[in-house]
């Protein structure tokens, strides 16, 4: 895992490529090597994984008219490495990056169809005066890019852009109420204007000074849905056996290598899969001494009947509080996933024993695994008419229920909820339960000219937008099967890609560390997508299909255990540890000199959520984490 930059145009120094590498120094603090030719220059941070002797960057083919960089890793590269070489191609290195080199020389454009792995990439084709990017099939590895005054630049985040003085700190209107709306700024936007993330399974040629061309190398495989796709040991069998190919290739490493495991089962699927074919695994869990927010463990149970070499470091409240100003210089953009908290805390006390860890994440997005999910059964199953007497009923009765401090306490849970009632469709009502704040508070929370030069509601759009980006695919079978498999799409592209992922990548990294996810493999993506979603829900809910490959493997009362989040006590903080600050951060006089809130709807929000009447924890804690990040960045 590694930091890559660079720029190709007349207005590109070495000296702003320098301070841009040196900016992401803490992706890559084991080497750093940079090429640089008339009007192009590329800079790369190395932390070395794959041939840890050889594989320096950038690296080039043999006659150095091809210079490649990646981020990231390519799996089972050694498949491609030797079809290259029985062409005649000649390989300096052990390394995933010269694949890539002589693959393009190779195949050109075609060849990120070849590649298997989480990625961004930059490609210097010097005999074309051509620099193509491109960004992994699911946007695990960030990639950023703009263009100022003729010139193109890219870097692994955005704070290298902004070191290099080539992004404007004026805030898109559109990215603070997406922010606002989905606790992160979505893909293809930042929080900047005039500044872009590539799109995930999308690569970019830059030549001439324009964009060449843009175009997507991969899409889903994704087939015609049938009733029955076999007898339920044969899809266990399967689905078993695409995550052991996942997970051994993701063994592979030549620095020490372990796993994330937390007391749920996804991490358990990973390091069950793991420690059978990588013999006894170090494992890594962090607990709290709060109950309420620990699985501590239920991950011990896991890690002693997987024979894991287990690690365990419990904390307070405090160690958590404590990593607050970590997360601020580490999150170029905002995000308002409190869980960044946790997982720096993990990959710190990770980062002590190895250099690599491989982690659960997607299983919630592929297996229906989210708390909500049932509440979308509910009222999916509901007749419009009917839904609008409950909502009439039930919401003012909801409401009521007193706000708690707990992990989804049955206030927040009654009060989210109620806000989902009377949304036109389950794109609008799946946003209004997950994210911080309704359109309609956030049109209330923004002074007059910031809301109308952004669109409130936009993120609804945009949910629905990437759902019926996979119906051109297929013929839904039933509508409930249709909306399981959009659903599920929409999650790998919004909530995983631009806040899960994003979370874990800036975590491990601001700790050099690397993190691999097996689930996000494109086999088991695929596979799981194109399962009736009979096999998700019903009998088959709560992840069983996970439960089935543990079984006998993992004690039952940790299969059966209810599904636990990474979570903190933010609603708690905000009254307590945090309220002072966030005093501070929301007097009237900073609001005013802001231009962006109206002090009186803030002072509003900040008063329900004290009195305890109302549950405000997530829109405070997005107000919280925008004020921090705004007095790191934005000024």
């Amino acid at each position: 895992m590694c930091g890559i930059t660079g720029y190709f145009g007349k207005n590109g120094t070495e000296n702003k490529l320098r301070e841009m590498t040196d900016m992401i120094r803490r992706r890559g603090p084991d080497d750093e090597g940079f090429y640089t030719a008339p009007d192009v220059g590329f800079g790369f941070r190395r932390l070395s994984i794959i041939d840890v002797a050889g594989g320096h960057q950038p690296l080039s083919n043999e006659d150095g008219s091809i210079w490649v960089m990646l981020n990231g890793e390519i799996f089972g590269y050694k498949i491609l490495m030797e079809d290259l070489m029985a062409r005649g191609h000649g390989f300096k290195t052990k390394s995933d990056t010269e694949v890539i080199a002589h693959g393009y020389e190779q195949y050109g454009d075609a060849v990120f169809e070849k590649l298997n792995g989480m990625f961004a990439i930059a490609i210097w084709d010097a005999s074309r005066q051509r620099l193509v990017l491109a960004r992994d099939r699911l946007g695990k590895k960030p990639l950023y890019w703009t263009v100022k005054n003729g010139t193109l630049w890219f870097a692994s985040e955005l704070k290298a852009l902004l070191a290099a003085g080539v992004v404007d700190r004026d805030i898109d209107p559109m990215s603070l109420a997406l922010y606002f709306r989905t606790d992160c700024v979505p893909t293809p936007r930042t929080i900047f204007k005039n500044s872009n993330k590539l799109e995930p399974a999308t690569a970019m040629a830059w030549s001439d000074g324009h964009i060449e061309k843009t175009w997507r190398f991969w899409e889903p495989n994704i087939q015609p849905l049938k009733p029955q796709v076999g007898s339920d040991g044969d899809v266990v069998s399967a689905l078993s056996g695409l995550i052991d190919k996942a997970v051994g290739e993701r063994l592979m490493s030549d620095v020490p290598l372990g796993l994330f495991l937390s007391g749920g089962l996804d991490s358990a699927v990973v390091a069950e899969s793991a420690a059978r074919q990588g013999g006894r695994m170090q494992a890594f869990t962090i607990g709290f001494d709060d109950p309420t927010h620990d699985e501590s463990g239920a991950a011990r149970k896991t890690a002693s009947a997987l024979g894991l070499d287990h690690h365990v470091q419990i904390l307070t409240a405090n160690d958590a509080l404590s990593m607050i100003d970590q997360a601020t210089q580490l999150l170029d953009e905002p995000l308002a996933d409190a869980s960044i908290l946790p997982t720096l805390l993990l990959s710190r006390f990770t980062r002590q024993y190895v250099t690599v860890a491989l982690s659960g994440d997607g299983g919630d997005e592929l297996l229906l695994g989210y708390q909500h999910v049932p509440a979308h059964q509910l009222m999916n199953a509901v007749p419009r008419p009917t839904s609008r007497v409950a909502e009439k009923i039930f919401k003012p009765l909801l409401d009521l229920v007193p706000a708690g401090n707990g992990y989804f306490s049955l206030g927040f849970k009654a009060q989210r909820l109620a806000r989902g009632f009377g949304a036109s469709d389950p794109w609008s009502r799946d946003v209004r339960w997950r994210g911080a704040m309704t359109g309609t508070d956030l049109s209330t929370l923004l002074l007059p000219e910031v809301s109308q030069a952004a669109d409130v509601d936009y993120a609804e759009k945009q949910l629905a937008e990437r759902a019926h980006e996979l119906a051109a695919h297929y013929v839904q079978r039933t509508a409930d099967d249709g909306f399981w498999r959009q659903w599920s799409w929409a999650y790998l592209r919004t909530f995983l890609m631009d806040e899960v992922m994003v979370k874990v990548d800036r975590a491990t990294m601001w700790y050099s560390l690397e993190g691999r996810a097996p689930l996000l493999d494109t086999r088991v993506v695929e596979f799981l997508i194109n399962l009736p979603s009979a096999y998700k829900l019903r009998k088959w809910k709560g992840k069983r299909l996970f439960k089935e490959i543990l079984s006998g493997k993992v004690p039952r009362d940790v299969l059966e255990k209810p599904k636990h989040g990474f979570a903190v006590p933010v609603g708690k903080w905000l009254n307590s540890d945090l309220a002072a600050e966030l005093n501070e951060l929301t007097s009237e006089q900073r609001l005013k000199n802001q231009g962006l809130f109206d002090p009186n709807a803030v002072r509003r929000m900040v008063m329900e959520h004290r009195s305890g009447r109302v549950d405000r924890r997530k829109e405070m804690w997005a107000l919280f984490m925008f004020q921090l990040w705004y007095d790191a960045w934005a000024k």
